[in-house]
């Protein structure tokens, strides 16, 4: 499933507390996607605590040579290719 519909369904979870996409009306699963797609944007810029978490993985865990501003950089970069998909209709 796209991200941008996953984070619509949680979002109309959360308001519904029930799982009920499929009864939703196509406008507001609309709304719904683009208040999910505004959300993911702002999410766009990682914190440093969230750099810093992702640099410890690839190279404390997984030893890979690489520093918090290369986690920093591919966050953004998933972040831009689920918002690239879910513009071309890709996702």
């Amino acid at each position: 499933m796209p991200l941008i519909e996953r984070a619509a369904r949680a979002l109309a979870m959360a308001e519904t507390g029930r799982d009920d996409w499929g009864h939703i009306d196509a406008d507001q699963r609309e709304k719904l996607k683009q208040t999910a797609l505004a959300v993911i944007k702002a999410l766009r810029v990682p914190t440093p605590v969230m750099c810093q978490a992702g640099h410890e993985l690839l190279e404390t865990e997984r030893g890979h040579v690489v520093g918090a501003s290369d986690a920093h950089d591919a966050w953004q970069v998933m972040i831009d290719a689920a918002v690239g998909a879910h513009a071309a209709g890709k996702a």
